[in-house]
């Protein structure tokens, strides 16, 4: 169902373990005919910038046409980014206060994406940081209100996995996905679409045995809606290695069954 894919992490990332090579050949092999890394810009500290100099090494080396460098950013909070920027480390930065409504930014400026020479960025949250998560309604603000940073933010092209979180038993919503109100989903694909960035549909959201079968069905009526609502849809597999794996036909069961077509598939815009 998908040719091309929008979230993949190479060996650069600290947490993944995927060799390009690797990458390039499985591609071939299955049909993506057009991709790109988007190795992990967390924290603005050394390691980060060094994991993101060897991301764009890999990509010079290794690069052709269809084959594109991107970043992926993560929402942290500005008191824990001037901190980093300050002091070049990020486990000095303590805080055990939950804070209402905290300001939110990135690792990188548009200076930095431009520096690296990014074509494309995805953006996501991955950490509730100051939030009490076991207070559902509020997590769920919360959650929506990152995705609403990332929505509205310029050095965005799409929005990566939404309400993903790593604990389950916190994140109410990954059992019954109807928790969350649908105007949420309404004000979020409003400023995506607004703001010309794409939503993704990840492989790890649309199908597994991770979630209960319900929350993927709810999931893929969700990205169904969402793309209903005029929001620009990508896929993305999130993969992190050691080997690239193929997800087409999992893909094509679990979306393919709301209606999308490979049709419905998009590239991002490109910054160069």
């Amino acid at each position: 169902m998908y040719t091309s894919d929008w979230h993949i992490h190479s060996s650069a990332s600290y947490d993944a373990q995927l060799p390009v090579p690797e990458l390039i050949k499985t591609a071939a092999e299955i049909g993506v005919t057009r991709f790109g890394i988007t190795d992990h810009a967390n924290f603005p500290i050394p390691s980060f910038f060094a994991n993101l100099e060897e991301s764009k090494r890999l990509h010079d080396k290794y690069g052709f046409e269809g084959f594109y460098l991107g970043v992926e950013l993560t929402t942290i909070p500005r008191t824990m980014y001037e901190h980093c920027i300050k002091t070049g480390r990020r486990d000095t930065y303590t805080s055990t206060n939950v804070v209402d409504n905290y300001d939110l930014e990135f690792m990188l400026t548009m200076d930095d994406l431009e520096r690296f020479g990014m074509s494309y960025t995805v953006a996501a949250a991955h950490s509730a940081w100051h939030t009490d998560v076991s207070k559902t309604n509020e997590f769920i603000i919360e959650w929506h209100r990152h995705h609403m940073y990332i929505a509205n933010d310029e050095r965005v092209d799409i929005l990566g996995h939404p309400w993903w979180f790593d604990k389950p038993q916190f994140a109410v919503w990954l059992s019954d996905f109807s928790v969350i109100p649908v105007s949420m989903h309404d004000e979020l694909a409003c400023a995506l679409k607004e703001n010309g960035v794409c939503i993704e549909a990840n492989a790890g959201m649309l199908y597994g045995d991770k979630y209960p079968e319900k929350f993927y069905k709810q999931y893929c009526e969700y990205m169904r809606y969402m793309f209903e609502k005029g929001v620009k849809v990508t896929f993305g597999s999130d993969c992190h290695g050691p080997l690239y794996a193929d997800h087409r036909l999992e893909v094509e069961k679990a979306l393919g069954a709301v209606g999308f077509k490979s049709e419905d598939f998009i590239i991002p815009r490109f910054r160069r």
